[in-house]
């Protein structure tokens, strides 16, 4: 029987790692009930197969009965072993990576602070495992947004391996990369870089530069130079990543795909459309292959797709994606996640688009629901949703409803970012049009005049968005028959977009 118990386990481990989870499931399932038959409900074969089920169930987004079974697991395993186990400590990690993955945060961190405490009292023999311990639970945080104590987690890991072992271990090198993603996702790019840098040397020195970790390095420090406007340094950097990945482990791994996934939004940011579209068809293409058709990273790629298509007006194209995007979101994510609710809004782009606005504006609040619910009612985050649901009561003829929708828009980012942030220009530039539409010309004035004034602090990074602000002067100045007012906002505007046409001189 105990044989049995290994073979149905090991089956279930097998599908799971192919992707084919409802045979897993099955597999899983006869495990467990071997292992019951043969032993009890308190074994360890039991906790190990509850467990399993866990992340099967996981991974099949029946969070409910994931939840279930390693609660059970953990019960099992605590029975056994005691409450500060390492067999306890695993499965109160996975229940921690369930809540995570479900923005259960007030559930999660609880249950992080205990399976710490388990390893911290377990690994005084084995330093080098609590390391392990802080990084994972800082991948976690660092998943779900909480950069300030993802940060925290993994330098203490930092230091844990720089202590027990040295400042060029390899294990250094994936804990020097998480910071170096929260570097740059809090703006320290010069932080970020360092890191990286670092990073590299030490896999060159214990690794070689042919090595998948190293191309993992080379993607993230493009990463850095495509937000610092480095894009000639970044596209070589992600190219060489490509081609170790392929050379290293195969041309339609998941590794593969993410940097060419990276490289092909380069490509998009650089204009070159023809590049980016075959490259990102490659992307779903191995991913499809490699992750299932569930999984997050698709269903990532299929929404930038999409918005390219949106942006080319390939309507069609573009809902098709979004609705497997949204769908793959949905299972893998949950119904509560932000990247479901951006893909009902880029769903919601596509129904305006095509006319079908009081669609477009359910699955507008179907987003700001879920945002409101994951980020708070006063996020920046949420802004999306009422810009774009102001946007289409203003084509509906509802000016109250939209300047409602506009205001609070505005109120969120001053009171997140001040009265001199760019996104509050931009909200007092939709009220001004929308004041425009309802003949309210002293209001739209006020309006752009505000706008005018936080986008004059920084002339150069604002240049485009002024350029639309004062094209907009000239419009209202020209309704209210201020004629000199409206030739002079319209050339300052021209003179933005076409500066060399003005700087030639005039003709007769």
């Amino acid at each position: 029987m105990a044989d049995r118990w290994q073979d149905l386990n090991q089956q279930a481990i097998e599908c799971m790692q192919k992707g084919k989870i409802d045979e897993a499931i099955g597999y899983g399932l006869e495990a467990l009930e071997a292992a019951r038959s043969e032993y009890g409900d308190k074994h360890e074969s039991v906790a190990v197969s509850l467990n399993n089920m866990g992340e099967l169930h996981r991974l099949e987004g029946n969070y409910p009965e994931a939840e279930n079974v390693l609660l059970q697991s953990a019960d099992v395993s605590e029975a056994l072993h005691g409450k500060q186990s390492l067999e306890v400590g695993e499965t109160l990690m996975n229940l921690a990576e369930l809540y995570f993955s479900q923005q259960r945060f007030d559930d999660a961190e609880p249950l992080m602070e205990r399976v710490i405490a388990v390893y911290q009292e377990q690994s005084s023999e084995e330093p080098s495992l609590m390391a392990s311990v802080y990084n994972t639970c800082g991948s976690m945080y660092l998943g779900a947004g909480r950069m300030e104590p993802a940060r925290d987690l993994f330098e203490k890991a930092q230091t844990v391996v720089e202590e027990h072992k040295s400042d060029e271990a390899p294990e250094l090198g994936p804990i020097l990369k998480s910071l170096a993603v929260i570097d740059r996702q809090t703006g320290d790019l010069e932080g970020a870089e360092k890191k990286l840098r670092r990073a590299l040397v030490i896999y060159e020195n214990s690794i070689s530069p042919e090595h998948p970790e190293f191309a993992g390095i080379l993607t993230h420090l493009a990463e850095v130079y495509f937000a610092k406007g480095y894009l000639q340094a970044a596209e070589p950097l992600l190219k060489q990543g490509i081609d170790i990945y392929k050379n290293s482990l195969d041309e339609k791994s998941p590794e593969t795909g993410m940097a060419l996934d990276r490289l092909a939004t380069l490509y998009a940011a650089t204009g070159r459309i023809d590049q980016a579209e075959p490259m990102f068809q490659e992307v779903i293409d191995i991913f499809k292959s490699s992750l299932g058709s569930g999984h997050p990273a698709l269903a990532e790629t299929q929404n930038t797709l999409a918005e390219m298509y949106i942006d080319k007006g390939q309507f069609d194209d573009a809902f098709e994606l979004l609705e497997a995007s949204l769908q793959a979101r949905e299972k893998s994510l949950g119904s509560k996640h932000p990247a479901v609710a951006q893909s009902l809004n880029n769903l919601a782009i596509v129904q305006d688009r095509r006319g079908n606005r009081t669609l477009a504006l359910k699955q507008h609040k179907r987003a700001l629901e879920i945002r409101e619910e994951v980020f708070g009612p006063d996020h920046p985050a949420i802004t999306q949703s009422l810009d774009n649901m102001a946007a289409i009561y203003r084509v509906q003829g509802k000016p109250v409803e939209a300047e409602q929708l506009l205001k609070k828009s505005l109120e969120i980012w001053r009171k997140n970012h001040g009265d001199k942030h760019p996104a509050a220009a931009q909200s007092y530039h939709h009220l001004a049009t929308l004041y425009f539409d309802s003949e309210k010309y002293e209001e739209a004035e006020q309006a752009l005049l505000s706008a005018k004034k936080i986008l004059e602090t920084d002339k150069d990074a604002n240049q485009m968005h002024l350029a639309i602000v004062f094209e907009t002067f000239a419009a209202l100045y020209h309704k209210m028959d201020r004629t000199l007012e409206s030739k002079e906002y319209a050339a300052r505007g021209l003179k933005i977009r076409k500066p060399e046409q003005m700087a030639k001189p005039s003709v007769h």
